[in-house]
């Protein structure tokens, strides 16, 4: 097959997929329930064909623009975008999404402990701070829009409203919706929003949350209290100014030597450095009994190397089910005296300060970038 740069092509077979059930209805359209027979997966359809309205093509850029922010985000506690649909002659489209297993997060977090609290805020930061290094504010936040699974992820959803800010420069405030505040940020006054509203906004959410489950002594109130500030100025910088105080925070409560942090930085480098990209979402491994046993295994193999002689069976070791999983760097040799630092580190903690360790590797590995094969290749 002979083709030329700039070709169109033009694919003939189609996705098919089993519809399962209606999900939610809205202004704008439906969502739906499918699945794929084939991977055994089922996906979420967001269609958009909206009603009674004189806005259509605006809305419809809107919806457009949200499929362009989804595209550039690939992160565990994100919604996944797998492939899109568009017909703008009728001001119609669909969106092929991730299918959340889950509850809001309003429900999930009904009477649940403060530890349950703990764990949600650090996912939500996470989330929100790599959306911020990729330039991406949400303007949209809202119990509705946090979905958190069954096995606790947490999942952002709805960028419905969202925006590039680099391809878009406007920062305006007017898509503020019903928000469940009583105090708007001095900002919105002034028809701004930026990454720094999305963090007053995030803020206001979660303490109507703990003070609706009556949840006292939350770890981390002194950070809810400088994203709250109505003053732009005197509010935390940003979200990734947050993530390093949730890590300064961790590190007091182990309180380790110069020299274990060293240790911890130097093995979890080379681990990651190790990852070019994963090919599809991670499923990491957090039983700090099994990692160690699985490292002894990989010491005992390389006692007498310079280097470790498979970096991959030392990936695997954070990873379940992860054969031909991730995209490796075949040029990082990895010291096999690093790996024996970090487990004779790891092995002389407690078992909750082990918890903690492993849970800032996986935290380091989530950062990693997913990059999902596409299945039909027309040539």
């Amino acid at each position: 097959m002979g083709l030329e740069e700039n070709e169109i092509l033009e694919f003939t077979r189609s996705k098919d997929y089993i519809f399962k059930k209606f999900i939610g209805q809205g202004g704008t359209g439906k969502t739906a329930l499918l699945k794929d027979e084939i991977l055994d997966t089922y996906f979420v359809c967001k269609k958009y064909l909206p009603s009674n309205t004189n806005d259509k093509e605006d809305c419809f850029l809107r919806f457009i623009d949200e499929i362009k922010i989804l595209y550039l985000l690939s992160h565990t506690n994100i919604v996944r975008i797998y492939n899109y649909y568009l017909y703008p002659l009728n001001t119609a489209g669909f969106i092929i999404m991730e299918y959340i297993d889950g509850q809001n997060i309003r429900e999930y977090l009904f009477s649940t402990q403060v530890e349950t609290f703990e764990n949600v805020f650090i996912q939500l930061i996470e989330g929100f701070s790599y959306m911020e290094e990729n330039s991406i504010i949400h303007r949209d936040i809202k119990p509705d829009n946090v979905l958190i699974t069954k096995e606790g992820v947490v999942k952002i959803i709805d960028f419905g409203f969202g925006k590039n800010v680099i391809a878009d420069n406007t920062n305006d405030a007017s898509v503020l919706l019903n928000w469940p505040v009583s105090e708007l940020p001095d900002e919105v006054s002034d028809w701004k929003y930026d990454h720094k509203t999305d963090i007053y906004f995030l803020g206001k959410m979660f303490i109507k949350l703990l003070e609706d489950n009556c949840i006292e002594n939350f770890k981390y109130e002194y950070i809810l209290d400088r994203m709250i500030i109505t003053n732009p100025d005197k509010r935390i910088e940003s979200f990734t100014n947050i993530l390093n105080s949730l890590s300064n925070d961790v590190l007091e409560q182990i309180d380790f030597t110069e020299y274990e942090k060293s240790v911890y930085i130097r093995f979890a480098t080379d681990l990651c450095n190790h990852i070019n990209f994963f090919s599809q979402e991670p499923k990491f491994e957090n039983n700090y009994d099994i990692i160690l046993e699985n490292i002894g295994n990989i010491i005992k193999e390389s006692a007498l190397e310079t280097y470790i002689q498979n970096n991959n069976y030392l990936v695997n070791c954070f990873l379940i089910d992860s054969v031909h999983n991730y995209n490796y760097n075949k040029n990082k040799d990895i010291y096999v005296k690093h790996v024996i630092d970090f487990y004779k580190l790891l092995s002389a903690q407690s078992n909750n300060t082990k918890n903690i360790v492993i849970e800032n590797i996986i935290a380091r590995l989530k950062s990693i970038e997913i990059n999902e094969p596409y299945s039909d290749i027309p040539f």
